[in-house]
């Protein structure tokens, strides 16, 4: 195992699980935390970083094999190092004109933000916990992604949304944590609370559906009711709510519109025509079927939730369904259909699979 602590700017360039997070964000939160656990590397790694993507020159994606060979040429072009120089050889005249071709292209400011970011509440909130019982599901796919929680509930996100939740909740509160866009439809428990942290803005609720989007380099973080009563907060930064920030708690009705602005903690309400926020079709589903064959009904959970549902179409062909559904998550909405059509249902790895003896006299 590589012993960071001890990397020159070299040895950053040259490693790849470093190169990945600097071109593809990968393995984001244990880079940041390393980062804040080791600010003896902060400088390294800041010169690493902006080599690699001065080599790289755009955001074009390019090959690894391209990678390693325009380092290989940048280090070998490099003349040996003067051993009077003060400054090291990564502190060169090449790098202060990889710094200026950037700011002339107007992308020095832009570049720098992607470098270093500022922490996110995400993060900062999940580091603040320090618990080791905490699970989190990053959605790297392209399609949504269903997550379904410890007590039943629903949460899909979009494509790099990420969640980290307890692998049981506490007795009086269930607590999430979301960084992207995502769409929730929470268990009923008036006993047991749901809060949703994202970014700046703390969401409550005890049994509802609703939208987030709260991505990393947003300057706002929104929220859309489509059914229940939401309670939504600003947080400081730490992720704390302060006593200056408790009036500015709100409650909102299915329908209205929060935006959140994460610098000044400012909120703003609005009503929407439609809960639409994140382009979902499951926030504008309705759920209700008439007579409707249940392969039909099926394929719309499959194509709503984004999961995969198998049964015995043969067997199945005579059943129908005529229900309207709200805003239950999707199990519960599978519990209900099963028990009209006198079925039952198993889940394994995300799939799930209806045994049922038809619906024929």
């Amino acid at each position: 195992m590589n012993n960071y602590n001890d990397f020159g700017v070299k040895d950053w360039l040259e490693d790849p699980k470093f190169r990945n997070w600097v071109y593809r964000n990968e393995s984001d939160r244990f880079w940041l935390t390393f980062l804040e656990n080791t600010p003896s590397q902060r400088d390294n790694i800041e010169q690493a970083k902006n080599i690699l993507l001065s080599v790289r020159g755009e955001l074009d994606s390019i090959s690894e094999q391209e990678v390693k060979s325009r380092i290989f040429t940048l280090l070998s072009t490099i003349s040996v190092e003067d051993k009077n120089e003060k400054n090291p050889w990564w502190k060169g005249k090449w790098l202060q004109v990889a710094a200026v071709v950037l700011l002339t292209a107007g992308l020095g400011g832009y570049y720098w933000e992607r470098l270093f970011p500022a922490p996110q509440p995400y993060y900062t909130m999940l580091e603040n916990l320090k618990r080791s019982d905490m699970k989190e599901v990053i959605n790297s796919d392209k399609n949504i992604k269903l997550v379904s929680l410890p007590d039943g509930s629903s949460v899909v996100l979009k494509q790099n949304a990420r969640i980290s939740y307890p692998v049981e909740f506490a007795p009086d509160k269930r607590e999430v944590y979301l960084l992207g866009e995502a769409f929730f439809e929470v268990e009923k428990n008036p006993e047991q609370p749901f809060f949703v942290y994202s970014g700046e803005m703390r969401t409550r609720v005890t049994g509802t559906s609703f939208s987030i989007k709260a991505n990393g380099q947003d300057k706002e973080v929104q929220l859309v009711v489509k059914t229940g009563i939401v309670e939504v907060s600003a947080l400081n930064q730490n992720g704390g709510s302060s006593a200056d920030l408790e009036k500015k708690t709100i409650t909102l009705s299915p329908n209205q519109l929060v935006t959140l602005d994460r610098e000044s903690l400012d909120i703003k309400t609005r009503k929407v025509d439609r809960p639409v926020l994140i382009n979902l079709s499951i926030e504008s589903q309705d759920f209700v079927f008439k007579r409707t064959p249940l392969k039909e009904a099926f394929a719309t959970l499959e194509k709503t939730y984004g999961v995969q549902i198998n049964f015995d179409k043969k067997i199945t062909e005579g059943c129908t369904i005529t229900a309207q559904l709200s805003d239950e998550p999707v199990l519960e909405k599978l519990d209900m259909i099963c028990a009209i059509v006198n079925a039952r249902y198993e889940t394994d790895n995300g799939i799930i699979t209806v045994f049922s003896n038809g619906c024929r006299e």
